[in-house]
C-alpha cells in the first residue's frame, strides 16, 4: 500500500509545532524549577557547562523554529541545517564523554580571541585607511586655495572646499569602513586619533583578559579531557567521533554547492532547491531538532518524558 508522502508545509507545520515543547523543556537547565532562581555556575565543571549548554541550545532552537520557517528558501533552509547538526555533534559528544563539556569552554575561549584579534588587525587597517583619506582630503584643500577667486562672496566661500570634501566622502564611501559615518562628522584625521587611542586600548585588554583566562584553563583543566583536544577543530572529524559523518558529508555537499559563489553554484541552471529536496531537509531538521529533545530528555535536569 502506498504511504502518501509529506509535503513541504506538513513539515514546516510541524516544526513550528515544536516552539512550546521547546521551551518548556529548556527551563530546567536553565533554573531552579522550585524557586525560578538561576542556577550556580563554575566555568570548570564539565557538568555545569553540559547543563549551561543545553539550555542554550534548546533556546536558540526555540529561536530558530519561531523566525526561520515562515518562508522558505534555499540558503536560509541549508544553514538552519547545518546549524542543527552541528549543535547535534556537540551534545552527542558530551553524550560519549563529559570531558567534551570543557573542549566546548575552550572552543569559546578561542573563538572570542580570534574574534578580538581579527578586530584588532581591522582597526589598525581602519586607521590606516582614515589616515590616507585625511590626506585625501588636505591635498584637495590645497590644490584649491590657489584658484580661490579673491572676489567670491562670504556665503560662497566654503562651496569649492564642500565640493572637494564631498568628492573624497565619495571616493571612501566604495571603501568598506565602520568607522566612515563618524569621519564625516569628525573627520577623517581626528577618526583616526579616536580609533587609536579609544577602541585599540580596549580591543587589546580584552584580548589580554582572554589570554589570562586560557592560561588558567591550561592550568585547572585535567590531562584526560586536553587529551581529547588534538589540534584544530574539524566539523568532519569530531561528526566522526560522534557518529554521524555521513550526515555531515551530505549536508556539506550541498552547503558548499549552493551557499558558497563556487563555479558549482554559479554555473548551473539549479540555483534552488528542487521541492523534493527541500522536503528532504525540513524532514532532516525536524528529526534531528526531536533526537536534540530526546538527549536533553535523558538529562538528570529533565523530568520530561522523550518525545519518541
Amino acid at each position: 500500500m502506498m504511504h502518501k508522502r509529506t509535503s513541504a508545509e506538513e513539515y514546516i507545520e510541524k516544526i513550528k509545532a515544536l516552539k512550546d515543547h521547546l521551551d518548556r523543556l529548556a527551563q530546567p537547565f536553565r533554573v531552579d524549577t522550585k524557586t525560578g532562581i538561576d542556577l550556580p555556575f563554575n566555568k570548570f565543571s564539565a557538568n555545569d557547562w553540559r547543563r549551561n549548554t543545553f539550555g542554550n541550545a534548546l533556546v536558540r532552537l526555540r529561536q530558530i523554529v519561531e523566525n526561520n520557517f515562515n518562508s522558505i528558501e534555499t540558503i536560509g533552509l541549508l544553514a538552519v541545517a547545518r546549524y542543527v547538526f552541528e549543535l547535534s555533534v556537540w551534545l552527542l559528544l558530551f553524550q560519549k564523554d563529559s570531558g567534551y563539556c570543557l573542549i566546548y569552554y575552550r572552543e569559546l575561549i578561542q573563538t572570542q580571541r580570534k574574534y578580538y584579534n581579527d578586530t584588532l588587525a581591522h582597526l589598525w587597517r581602519e586607521i590606516q585607511l582614515l589616515k590616507r583619506f585625511a590626506e585625501r582630503d588636505k591635498e584637495e584643500s590645497d590644490q584649491i586655495l590657489p584658484h580661490i577667486n579673491q572676489v567670491i562672496s562670504a556665503e560662497n566661500f566654503g562651496n569649492p572646499f564642500r565640493n572637494a570634501m564631498n568628492l573624497v566622502d565619495a571616493e571612501a564611501s566604495r571603501q568598506f569602513s565602520i568607522y566612515l559615518d563618524d569621519a564625516r562628522t569628525n573627520g577623517y584625521s581626528f577618526q583616526a586619533y579616536l580609533v587609536e587611542k579609544k577602541a585599540i586600548p580596549q580591543v587589546e585588554a580584552a584580548i589580554s583578559q582572554i589570554d589570562e583566562e586560557l592560561r588558567e584553563y591550561d592550568k585547572k583543566v585535567p590531562q584526560n579531557v586536553k587529551r581529547l583536544e588534538k589540534g584544530r577543530w574539524q566539523w568532519r572529524r569530531m561528526a566522526e567521533k560522534a557518529g554521524i559523518v555521513h550526515e555531515h558529508d551530505y549536508i556539506y555537499s550541498y552547503a558548499s554547492k549552493l551557499l558558497h559563489a563556487t563555479p558549482a553554484s554559479l554555473t548551473t541552471d539549479q540555483k534552488n532547491l528542487e521541492l523534493h529536496e527541500v522536503c528532504l531537509f525540513l524532514r532532516y531538521i525536524y528529526v534531528k531538532i526531536i533526537e536534540i529533545m530526546d538527549i536533553a530528555c535523558s538529562q538528570p535536569e529533565c523530568k520530561i518524558k522523550p518525545v519518541t
